[in-house]
């Protein structure tokens, strides 16, 4: 079984999309799937197309949090659902619901986790064959930017990419660190989540892979809900706690 975690907000001009698009990509597969979509607050009617959009083929579940709590808690409240339920085996999807994600890939970053043993699989914008479309180039740059300090600050000199959403987990990967952090193994609200993540990952040595994603985000609808200098101010403090060990 895959289990999509996806957080969405306000995104019902492409929602529907992004659900067709997963759907048609996991029935080619053959894979049984269901989805969890947690609503982060929106004010639209993102939530309502999802429940309609639910098929036995992808069981679609909602779970809406009462006002905008970021990225981190919306991971938190899916991969926590996820562990009420999933069996060993199982694995877990996480994405973006804005349809930027390359669903092309998903075939081989299954077979690094079924087959190759990796307990968790990122798709990397900045691996070879990787790159990204559709974005002003000061995004790109600054991208790279924290990126960079991000890796050397937490020791994670090894991967390419750190903050992309998109990744393949192993249900037992996720579960040894909620064993051994309980619901703090993400304390980050903002798209930093994504890095303290790896963080952890790291210090369990778990396996890591990254498959190369051509991120195009001229299918977005609508803007980016990635706040520039709130992001980075918020990765500068990941960096401080983890130097100080407070993370």
């Amino acid at each position: 079984m895959i289990h999509v975690v996806a957080p969405l907000l306000n995104e019902e001009g492409g929602v529907l999309r992004f659900l067709e698009d997963l759907r048609g990509r996991l029935e080619g597969l053959g894979c049984a799937a269901r989805l969890i979509a947690v609503d982060d607050g929106s004010t639209d009617a993102t939530a309502e197309i999802c429940r309609r959009a639910s098929s036995p083929s992808l069981p679609i579940e909602v779970v809406s949090h009462p006002r905008n709590l970021g990225p981190g808690a919306a991971f938190r409240t899916g991969f926590l659902r996820v562990l009420e339920e999933g069996q060993a085996d199982d694995l877990i999807l996480t994405l973006e619901g804005d349809g930027t994600s390359d669903l092309a890939i998903l075939p081989r970053m299954l077979r690094r986790a079924r087959e190759e043993g990796d307990q968790i699989v990122l798709a990397s914008c900045y691996l070879y064959g990787g790159g990204i479309r559709g974005t002003h180039l000061h995004r790109v740059g600054l991208s790279h930017l924290a990126n960079g300090l991000m890796k050397k600050a937490l020791g994670l000199s090894g991967l390419s990419t750190l903050s992309s959403f998109y990744r393949l987990y192993t249900l037992q990967a996720v579960r040894r660190m909620h064993e051994r952090w309980g619901e703090n193994f993400i304390r980050s609200r903002g798209f930093e989540c994504q890095v303290e993540i790896l963080y952890r990952a790291a210090q369990l040595r778990l396996p890591i892979s990254e498959v190369p994603m051509v991120l195009d985000n001229s299918r977005r609808v609508g803007g980016s809900k990635m706040r520039i200098l709130r992001t980075s101010l918020a990765y500068l403090r990941l960096s401080v706690l983890a130097l100080t060990g407070g993370l």
